[in-house]
C-alpha cells in the first residue's frame, strides 16, 4: 500500500533533458470542505507549469495540458493511485490534527499541506525536498541525509517522533525521490517540453499609494510565464530599494503568473524612481519609469491644502470679529437716537 501510494507521483511528470529542473507536488487536505472546496487536492508542477490535478469530488486525475491528453491508460492508473493515495493523506491529516489542535486552532477549519519534490540537476545528479505544514505554518521536513523527518519546531518535536515511527515511508519516499520521479521526468519531455519552451511576456503598472503617512510605489508585473521573475525598485538609476514587504509570484487562472513588490520612500528633490523586470522573455530587463514628481505634488498640495484652510479659518474669525465689532458700534450709536425719541 505504502509503495502505491508513493507511486502517485508518476503522474503525468516530464523534464527537460537540459539544464536543471524541478518536478513538484503540492497535496493538501482540509477538515470541512465545501462547496468549490473539495477536501482533498493534489496538484503537479514541473518547473512551474501546472500540469496535472486529482481532486476528492471528481475523484479523478486528470491532465491540464493538451500535450498529455492522448495518455488516458496512464491516467486512468493515476487515478487509481491517487484514490489510494488520498485514504493514506486522511489518516496522516487526523494524526496531525490530534497533536496540534491544542495550539493550531483555527476557527474549526484545519489544513493539512504536503509539497514534495525531486530536482534533476545539469551536471545529472539528483535531489529532492518534502515539507509538511498544518494551518499554513510548517511543521516537519524530510532529511534525505538521515533518511528520517525532521520537526520544523522545537513544539513540533514529540509528534514528529510519533510520526517517524507510526508512518515507516521516509525510506520509500527516498527512493521515489532519486529514482521513480527523475525516470518519470525523462519519460515525459517529448510531451511536455513544447509547454516548457513557451514564453509570456509581463505587463507592468506602476503606480503609488498613501498609508499612516507613508507614501509607497508599487509595481504590479503580472501575465507572464514561466514563473521566475526578477522584480525590484531602482532610486536615481543606480541603488536599490529593498521592501519590507515579502513579495510572492501568485497563479492567474490562465496558467501565467503575478508578482507585486511595494516599497517606501521618502520624497527627495531631483529623486527618480523606476522599476526593473528580469524575466527570461525578455531580451534584456525592462525598466518602467516613475514620475517622481508625482510624489512631490503630494507632498506639496498637502502643505498649500492646509495653508489655504487655515487662511479660510483666520478669515473666518476675522469677518466674525468684523461683524461683532460693527455690531456693537451701532448699538452705541443708536442709544442717544432712543433717548431723543422718549426725551422728558
Amino acid at each position: 500500500m505504502n509503495h502505491i501510494a508513493v507511486l502517485l507521483f508518476s503522474l503525468g511528470v516530464c523534464a527537460v533533458h537540459c539544464g536543471s529542473h524541478t518536478l513538484e507536488y503540492h497535496i493538501a487536505l482540509v477538515s470541512s470542505p465545501g462547496p468549490g472546496v473539495p477536501q482533498s487536492t493534489i496538484t503537479a508542477y514541473i518547473d512551474g507549469l501546472k500540469y496535472g490535478k486529482y481532486d476528492s469530488d471528481t475523484s479523478r486525475a486528470r491532465f491540464l495540458t493538451p500535450s498529455l491528453s492522448s495518455l488516458t491508460e496512464h491516467l486512468d492508473m493515476q487515478t487509481k493511485y491517487a484514490q489510494r493515495f488520498e485514504v493514506i493523506q486522511k489518516h496522516k491529516m487526523e494524526f496531525l490534527m490530534g497533536y496540534l489542535n491544542k495550539t493550531y486552532v483555527n476557527g474549526g477549519f484545519n489544513i493539512y499541506q504536503r509539497k514534495f519534490a525531486c530536482e534533476l540537476h545539469e551536471d545529472g545528479t539528483v535531489s529532492g525536498y518534502e515539507e509538511i505544514a498544518y494551518n499554513g505554518k510548517e511543521v516537519m521536513m524530510f532529511d534525505k541525509v538521515r533518511v528520517v523527518y525532521v520537526p520544523a519546531s522545537q513544539e513540533a518535536l514529540t509528534m514528529t517522533q510519533q510520526w517517524n515511527q507510526h508512518y515507516n515511508h521516509a525510506k520509500i519516499n527516498k527512493i521515489y525521490m532519486e529514482n521513480e520521479c527523475i525516470q518519470h521526468m525523462k519519460m515525459y519531455l517529448p510531451y511536455l517540453s513544447t509547454d516548457l519552451e513557451r514564453k509570456v511576456c509581463p505587463k507592468v503598472k506602476v503606480s503609488s499609494s498613501e498609508s499612516d503617512g507613508e507614501q509607497k510605489l508599487h509595481c504590479r508585473v503580472y501575465g507572464f510565464y514561466p514563473r521566475d521573475v526578477e522584480v525590484k525598485w531602482i532610486k536615481n538609476g543606480r541603488d536599490e530599494i529593498h521592501s519590507e514587504e515579502a513579495a510572492q509570484i501568485l497563479p492567474n487562472p490562465d496558467g501565467t503568473y503575478q508578482i507585486r513588490v511595494s516599497v517606501g520612500v521618502t520624497p527627495e528633490e531631483g529623486a527618480t524612481y523606476s522599476c526593473h523586470i528580469d524575466h527570461s522573455s525578455l531580451e534584456k530587463p525592462l525598466v518602467v519609469p516613475f514620475e517622481a514628481s508625482d510624489i512631490r505634488n503630494y507632498y506639496i498640495v498637502i502643505p498649500i491644502v492646509a495653508a489655504l484652510a487655515l487662511a479660510l479659518v483666520a478669515l473666518g474669525i476675522f469677518v466674525c470679529r468684523k461683524r461683532t465689532t460693527e455690531g456693537s458700534r451701532s448699538s452705541q450709536e443708536s442709544l442717544p437716537l432712543a433717548n431723543e425719541s422718549h426725551g422728558p
